[in-house]
């Protein structure tokens, strides 16, 4: 290897494609093409006089050489990058922008409701869904296809940051209708019933499932909903039984004909987490939005404890 030490650029595309496992998925990462990657990986790989990547499918492998190397430039790469990002100015009042993130359903009202600020007037936000598993969220992370998201697990990834908002509890809920529930639930009744359960999964489990030891594999599921809503509105009109937030339960009860039950077996608060990119930390546009969705939380929090 020679002594020359390896141009900045040239190492920031390695610890892309490091992190990303392909260059086509380091090129959407850093906003480039896949030809600039590659150009930049052969670069490196003749100053440094090591092979780096063997190609695999459709990705790359590291070579132990590679690993290595990342291993002692992946620290210094994240805070060089915190250092340029803190260099940034951004002023709310004058700024215009778009920020966009997911949220679970029972905060995306209230974050629409909530964002605006009349001192800000340019800044505006827009909300999507959560994603249907790890992978997905992992990866419109890692592509900046979202600002910031907000879920129940963060994915555990030294590229990525997390700060819980807040707990909350949940509910189980049923139609007012029901023929054998009346105000009150046994274990034994909640696992005989059936269930509509949420079809998204963290960590390979269904959401419930990471707040309770019950084993919910006696449960009778009978409906997947792609959204908590889709839960409530089967619930309604039906004998099943579904699990949400409280705050959503008690939004939706009088106008579904709702019955909001606690559950019957030992729980843990649901967590909810605000999940960034590292390299975001120290972007000031991006600690104004983190501080902004903090203390809307924190708000009706605080007016709903009061």
């Amino acid at each position: 290897m020679r002594n020359d030490i390896p141009n900045f650029n040239l190492l920031a595309v390695f610890a892309a494609v490091m992190e990303h496992g392909s260059f086509s998925r380091a090129a959407d990462y850093m906003d480039t093409n896949q030809s600039t990657i590659s150009t930049a990986i052969n670069r490196l790989k003749k100053q440094i006089g090591k092979e780096l990547f063997i190609r695999k499918g459709r990705g790359v492998v590291p070579t132990t050489f590679a690993n290595n190397l990342y291993a002692q430039i992946k620290l210094p790469i994240q805070e060089l990058n915190n250092v340029y990002s803190s260099l940034g100015e951004f002023n709310p009042k004058l700024a215009s922008r778009q920020f966009v993130i997911t949220a679970p359903e029972h905060l995306q009202g209230l974050l629409l409701e909530q964002f605006h600020d009349n001192q800000c007037p340019n800044l505006t936000l827009k909300v999507f869904d959560q994603k249907a598993d790890d992978q997905r969220v992992f990866d419109s992370l890692q592509t900046q296809q979202y600002d910031l998201m907000i879920d129940i697990v963060p994915p555990t990834h030294h590229n990525i940051l997390s700060k819980n908002l807040y707990s909350g509890q949940f509910a189980i809920v049923c139609s007012h209708q029901h023929p054998r529930i009346n105000g009150s639930l046994t274990v034994e009744q909640y696992l005989q019933e059936t269930h509509a359960v949420l079809e998204r999964t963290r960590k390979q489990m269904h959401t419930l499932a990471h707040f309770t030891d019950l084993d919910l594999s006696q449960r009778k599921v009978s409906y997947h909903g792609r959204s908590l809503f889709s839960n409530l509105l089967m619930t309604s009109q039906s004998e099943c039984l579904t699990v949400v937030p409280l705050s959503m339960a008690e939004q939706y009860a009088e106008r579904l004909q709702l019955q909001i039950l606690t559950p019957p077996f030992n729980y843990q608060l649901v967590n909810n987490y605000m999940i960034w990119l590292n390299k975001m930390d120290n972007d000031p546009a991006h600690l104004w939005l983190r501080q902004r969705i903090t203390d809307i939380i924190d708000r009706n929090k605080n007016s709903n404890e009061a």
